[in-house]
């Protein structure tokens, strides 16, 4: 008789189970009271995408999210209880993750405790804003994204384009960055590395961050839209020469009859 059949054990799974229910309602719960006591009208709460998920895994996933340490045996937990999901299951957790899903709200929620504010703007990188973020940065860098990508590599098998990476830089773009520079009218030299990260890294930045991006980098829109770029790469033709323009003409004399004659070239300019 397998040992999943016996009464005792069945019902310690289940116990098991209505637990981990009820932590991950819990942490929900924490979740939207937090986005409603902070989140601002223009910032919607996150949907407890969760809440469709028996599973163990949402409660590291979202541990993760909230920048905590991930062991490496919870890590491989939380992989190998991805890898079992279901097509669709698997479908709403890549879901999860994009720019409309809940994964964003999350990130923005970060934001609100680092700044301790109810509304992203740019007066708060005044003073020792821009450290705080910086702060807030290291950890989606060295924490959040590492972690994630540990556990959510088995997504990439139903869709090939899913990259947790670009997609949580994104969010933090459009729902963090883009809030925080505004309003900005001046060089921020703090947030070069940050800037320059989110430029390489996401794809379809707006119009209206870009300009913000380069006036925190120290450039001039204006010139940066209408100006030729200083360097550009000329084509050269088969007709071009670095030599003189001038015609030069080749005059060459060899006499096969004669074995004693020498052979000699004359160049005319």
């Amino acid at each position: 008789m397998s040992y999943l059949k016996v009464p005792g054990v069945e019902q310690e799974k289940k116990k098991s189970r209505s637990i981990l229910r009820q932590l991950s309602q819990l942490s929900r719960r924490s979740i939207d009271s937090l986005s409603s006591t902070l989140s601002s009208p223009r910032t919607p709460s996150p949907r407890a995408t969760f809440s469709d998920y028996p599973n163990p895994c949402e409660l590291i996933l979202l541990s993760a999210l909230q920048a905590h340490v991930i062991s490496g045996d919870d890590m491989r937990n939380c992989a190998t209880e991805i890898q079992s999901l279901t097509f669709s299951e698997k479908q709403k957790l890549v879901n999860f993750f994009k720019s409309d899903g809940d994964a964003a709200g999350i990130l923005e929620n970060n934001a609100f405790k680092a700044f301790n504010c109810s509304n992203l703007s740019s007066d708060l990188l005044k003073e020792d804003g821009a450290e705080l973020l910086e702060q807030l940065w290291l950890k989606l860098n060295n924490l959040v994204i590492p972690s994630l990508q540990s556990m959510c590599f088995p997504l990439s098998e139903i869709d090939t384009s899913f990259d947790v990476q670009t997609l949580i830089l994104t969010s933090f773009r459009d729902r963090v960055l883009a809030k925080l520079l505004q309003d900005v009218d001046q060089e921020i030299p703090q947030l070069k590395s940050i800037l320059l990260t989110i430029m390489v890294e996401t794809e379809e930045i707006p119009a209206s961050l870009r300009t913000k991006i380069d006036i925190c980098l120290g450039k001039s829109p204006s010139s940066s839209n209408n100006n030729k770029p200083r360097y550009q790469k000329k084509t050269r033709s088969k007709t071009d020469s670095c030599l003189s323009s001038k015609r030069k003409s080749v005059s060459w004399m060899d006499d096969m009859q004669d074995p004693n004659s020498r052979k000699s070239s004359t160049f005319c300019a």
